[in-house]
């Protein structure tokens, strides 16, 4: 099955030659190339005609065996409008539940294994997340402040969300983390939106050791997509999304482009486009953009 109009957008953490790189695909894949477009050094796109589909695998395989992120996309169906992005391992690298339930005194390995097990979908995600709050009943709320300290952002992640919002997309921080964390880390990183579950407390300084799910079920993130669709009168062609984990798999298969980054072997195996090479900056790539319209 052929596309007439596809997009292949590749990126490295090394610089490209322009004319090896087009001679690469053409004497390797058999590539019809109709054009080309020098994003930055280290990024290019290509228009290709006639498409065959059934080359896409091998592509990956050795693009991924180059340490190289690739992107195929219909020129005419790159979303324009919407932004949800997941915050845990995506656009923060810390698991901030996770710190927080650790400084608590929980033993590290066990914490980490069962955030594993959930992202990888082998365990219900509402059930581990209501095991872990439950561990800071009666912990002093101050302790958030600790891990709103702790927080590292992913490279990339202030230059991605500041083009999107120039570029008139709607961004959304949509996480299955938690109040106060998530409005910290979105409204720094100046999302538009910010969708996460919240914590109960006891006069308001004392967990309570529950929470108002929000965004912490399984499909979660999907049905809020969908519900943002109905309400907006978009489609999912509108949407590009990114995450890491079994909790963002719905929302990145319905999106018109759904982007796994440095993900858990359950998104890898269901989603086509993934980062495991390069920054965050991949994504505005990916759209089309060049390094000379990002906002800094």
């Amino acid at each position: 099955m052929s596309n007439s109009n596809t997009i292949l957008t590749i990126v490295a953490n090394q610089n490209f030659k322009y004319d090896e790189s087009i001679e690469f695909l053409k004497n390797h894949f058999y590539l019809d190339i109709a054009a080309s477009k020098v994003l930055t050094t280290n990024a290019i796109s290509f228009e290709i005609r006639d498409f065959d589909e059934s080359k896409k695998p091998h592509m990956q395989k050795v693009f991924f065996q180059k340490k190289i992120d690739s992107c195929f996309i219909d020129k005419f169906r790159i979303p324009r409008k919407i932004f949800l992005c997941d915050m845990d391992s995506t656009i923060i690298k810390n698991e901030t539940l996770d710190d927080l339930v650790k400084l608590c005194g929980a033993e590290s390995k066990s914490i980490d294994e069962t955030s594993r097990l959930a992202m990888e979908g082998k365990i219900d995600i509402k059930t581990t997340l209501s095991s872990r709050v439950s561990l800071l009943q009666g912990k002093p709320k101050s302790l958030i402040d600790e891990v709103i300290k702790g927080i590292k952002y992913n490279v990339g992640a202030n230059i991605l969300v500041n083009t999107l919002n120039k570029k008139n997309y709607t961004t959304y921080l949509i996480t299955g983390g938690f109040k106060p964390i998530s409005t910290y880390v979105g409204e720094t990183l100046g999302f538009k939106n910010i969708i996460s579950n919240e914590f109960e407390f006891e006069n308001d300084n004392t967990f309570k050791g529950t929470f108002i799910p929000i965004a912490g079920e399984k499909n979660s993130k999907l049905k809020f997509m969908q519900d943002l669709a109905v309400k907006k009168n978009l489609e999912n062609d509108d949407f590009v999304s990114v995450g890491d984990g079994a909790n963002d798999l719905g929302m990145l298969q319905h999106s018109g482009l759904g982007i796994g980054f440095n993900s858990h072997k359950i998104i890898k195996d269901n989603i086509e486009t993934q980062i495991n090479f390069t920054d965050l900056t991949t994504i505005l790539y990916f759209l089309g953009f060049k390094e000379e319209e990002f906002i800094f």
